[in-house]
């Protein structure tokens, strides 16, 4: 009975430490970085968390997630009118 708890303990932690290395933001992973591995950056929890922002940290400043913006007029000059399709 113990085991289970345990195991139901190790497994939430670990999905604790994939949200926050995949979430936080880059400033705080930084900073929890530096304190568990006194400022050298090195270890195993440090170099899971010390990685550049993604996708999903919701940064938003490189780009990559949004789609590529729409031509404005086409190859015989006509305007493109983009049409939303609500299903």
């Amino acid at each position: 009975m113990i085991v289970q708890y345990l195991v139901v303990g190790l497994i939430v932690l670990l999905a604790a430490f994939y949200a926050a290395g995949k979430y936080l933001p880059l400033s705080v992973r930084r900073r929890i970085v530096y304190k568990f591995s006194d400022g050298s950056g090195k270890g195993l929890l440090a170099r899971w968390l010390d990685k550049d922002a993604g996708c999903g940290s919701g940064c938003d400043t490189c780009g990559t997630c949004a789609p590529a913006p729409m031509p404005e007029k086409d190859e015989q000059g006509r305007k493109i009118i983009q049409v939303h399709v609500k299903r």
